[in-house]
């Protein structure tokens, strides 16, 4: 596990407003998981972008997020299509819905999360699966530049290596050299430049500075 310094609230300046959520891939043990500061204002389609750059992912799949309800977060695909969020992309491929999803464009975080341990979840590649659930773990002031990523546990899986069921068969391959399986995984874990689960914080940490608007929240 990699953190950085949380940014220290509570000084005699007004600061802004920001919400500390946590972002775990769901089925994963031990879990792999991110904890950013964000605006409370950032619309769905760019709190998209702002988790692809802390996890790790490519952007190449289509992505959705859904309202889960109370209680234990249900999967995304058991959320009623009015309480999911997605981009026009995704939602051109349900016109025999009734419903289809609402805009993800169109929808700010804060319309969605409005207090701690509201969740929120995240699917990623409507075929591999990854499901992430997105916590409000506080509300807090700072006046560090936002998005910021604060805590980070173990490294991305593989893109198309066949969701968690198959991030965890190819990473016991990797490490087991009599697995008959154990060449092909090793090809799969050299594309991605990284051993299963090895964690460049630096370089997530880049990726999400990249999304910080300049002079904003300084």
């Amino acid at each position: 596990m990699t953190t950085a310094s949380l940014p220290a609230a509570g000084s005699s300046t007004p600061q802004p407003t920001a919400w500390l959520l946590r972002i775990e891939l769901r089925g994963l043990r031990p879990a792999i998981y991110r904890e950013i500061l964000v605006a409370p204002d950032m619309p769905l389609h760019q709190l998209h972008s702002l988790i692809q750059a802390a996890m790790g992912w490519e952007n190449a799949h289509l992505y959705g997020f859904a309202i889960p309800g109370t209680g234990r977060a249900a999967s995304y695909w058991d959320v009623p299509p009015r309480n999911r969020y997605e981009p026009d992309a995704a939602r051109m491929n349900e016109p025999f819905m009734d419903e289809p999803a609402r805009s993800d464009a169109k929808t700010k975080l804060s319309q969605v999360m409005t207090a701690p341990r509201d969740k929120l979840l995240y699917l990623y590649d409507f075929g591999d699966d990854w499901e992430h659930v997105i916590t409000l773990k506080k509300i807090t002031t700072t006046d560090a530049p936002l998005p910021t990523l604060v805590k980070a546990q173990i490294g991305c899986p593989p893109e198309d290596c066949g969701g968690p069921p198959g991030f965890a068969q190819w990473a016991m391959a990797w490490h087991d050299a009599n697995d008959p399986e154990h060449e092909t995984a090793r090809a799969i874990f050299e594309e991605t430049g990284r051993e299963p689960g090895q964690l460049d914080f630096g370089a997530l940490q880049k990726a999400v500075q990249r999304l910080q608007k300049p002079g904003k929240n300084r």
